[in-house]
């Protein structure tokens, strides 16, 4: 089969089933491979269910979804949870499987088909929206939990009861149930591959046993390759096993994830280091690159549809993460949440014809180098401090007069050969910062170096934009650093958002 050239990972039954009043019929709900037809879209990844273990397909290894819900949300908001038990029940009754469906319609148009499964999915510890999502088994042996006190290394999830329904992989019997869950799937269903989603969420251990798990997690990594191997070989037929974890290797042993080991031991076929959720351009691309020569692993680009701090991640933003990766050394593309955060939400609404042309060129390198790009620094997803425990650089607290902080930004894109070519029309950068009372702020930017001038300025209530263009933008690192020269208030700035603009002469 081959290295794929893009990954389209779907939200599953939220876009299968969610968006359409019952009863669904067959081809409503293939919407989202139809949708993808005629792209550069290659594999089909469909995550599995609802939850890590409540599913719309017979398993031994789950609860049937909707099995022993007496309640549902009544949001409008959240009407989909209801309308995809109602579709699943309907799709039962004609005696269709979701996956066998699913196959055989992305095959038929040329695509291969992979189930997906997220390995630890905390959507379930919201009660007000998502308790449906709670398997029967978890709630019988709620000892098999990583429970309470909620995880808070990570600055992600649902802490408002304090306790998290992810499974603590610790336990021999969860490892077991995960194993035996996926190769269930990939020996029944028609499938060329299968996606193992550690990132939705990162935790799998009570807080401070992730290095008593970690060879655990291996374990298991090990007899899942073997047994799909071997599954591969009886039906005589490709496979491939893909890997989402955190995007730097410090972030995969937080989680008890010994990425080092899963590459050289050649664990998978294909690895995407990304964000769990937002778009992320300062995944360490180039780490796992590195780890994995030698060895028959490949490493991919994982974007997202949404950036924190930035909203919808267009064209644009995709195609600068895109570039900032291959240039890493990334070999393909995996899109996440793509359907799900769609520009025309609900989620029933056709792409865009922007979100289209990025499905027919954002796997190939030559195609998007001379797209417009916009860069940008990684905001937090709670918007936390780095000394709240915010895991990104932005935001960040200028304290006072002097105060200076420092940033990276990876270029993908050869300027230097757009210049020769006179294809470069301009690059510019921009600064959003806010402050408590809405008083002058002046900040003083230079970009590798080279202090800026006082560019343009826009001051809004609380917020300050500043815009400079003609900046010495280059490729691979830049360093911008920002310093707060003076403010007619006592109190801290705030920087919230850091952009680099590159574009082109007759580009989109």
């Amino acid at each position: 089969m081959g290295i794929p050239k893009l990954i389209y990972n779907s939200d599953g039954d939220s876009t299968t089933l969610g968006p359409f009043e019952p009863p669904i019929t067959v081809d409503q709900a293939c919407r989202d491979i139809e949708e993808v037809v005629g792209t550069a879209v290659d594999v089909f990844s469909n995550s599995m269910g609802r939850g890590d273990e409540t599913f719309s397909h017979p398993t031994e290894y789950g609860s049937r979804f909707g099995d022993g819900v007496t309640e549902w949300p009544e949001a409008g908001s959240v009407r989909w949870v209801k309308r995809m038990y109602d579709n699943e029940r309907a799709l039962t009754n004609q005696g269709v499987n979701l996956v066998e469906l699913l196959a055989e319609r992305a095959h038929a148009r040329g695509l291969q088909f992979w189930p997906t499964l997220r390995m630890n999915d905390i959507h379930e510890d919201d009660s007000t929206r998502f308790s449906s999502f709670r398997s029967e088994f978890k709630k019988a042996n709620p000892e098999l939990l990583i429970g309470s006190p909620y995880p808070q290394r990570y600055g992600y999830g649902y802490p408002a009861d304090d306790f998290t329904w992810a499974f603590d992989f610790i336990h021999e019997e969860v490892r077991e149930r995960k194993i035996g869950l996926i190769l269930e799937t990939c020996e029944r269903y028609d499938v060329d591959g299968f996606e193992l989603d550690f990132q939705r969420g990162p935790w799998y251990f009570k807080d401070g046993m992730e290095q008593e798990g970690m060879p655990l997690l291996t374990d298991m990594m090990r007899k899942i390759r073997e047994g799909t191997k071997r599954i591969a070989a009886g039906k005589g037929r490709p496979f491939t096993l893909m890997l989402r974890i955190a995007p730097t290797l410090a972030k995969c042993e937080a989680n008890g994830i010994d990425a080092p080991t899963w590459i050289q031991e050649e664990l998978a076929d294909l690895f995407v280091p990304m964000n769990n959720t937002y778009l992320d351009m300062s995944a360490h691309v180039k780490q796992f690159v590195e780890l994995a020569k030698g060895t028959s692993c490949h490493i991919g680009a994982g974007l997202e549809h949404l950036a924190k701090g930035y909203g919808h991640a267009g064209a644009d933003m995709l195609y600068a993460a895109a570039s900032s990766y291959f240039r890493q050394g990334a070999t393909f593309i995996y899109l996440f949440n793509y359907d799900c955060h769609r520009k025309n939400l609900p989620v029933d609404g056709p792409y865009t014809p922007a979100e289209i042309q990025v499905l027919r060129e954002i796997h190939d390198p030559a195609l998007i180098s001379r797209r417009n790009k916009c860069y940008t620094v990684t905001a937090d997803v709670m918007s936390r401090l780095p000394e709240e425990g915010g895991l990104f650089p932005l935001p960040f607290l200028l304290h006072g007069a002097g105060d200076a902080a420092r940033f990276t930004i990876h270029v993908g894109d050869d300027i230097e050969a757009a210049r020769r070519d006179g294809v470069l029309n301009d690059m510019w950068l921009r600064v959003t910062a806010t402050d408590g009372r809405g008083e002058h702020v002046d900040l003083s930017v230079a970009l590798n170096g080279e202090t800026l001038g006082p560019g343009h300025r826009a001051e809004m209530p609380k917020v300050t934009t500043l815009t400079h263009d003609g900046v010495p933008a280059r490729q691979d690192d830049n360093e911008v650093a920002i310093t707060l020269s003076r403010t007619d208030q006592a109190g801290p700035v705030r920087l919230e958002g850091i952009e680099l603009v590159i574009t082109y002469r007759g580009a989109s």
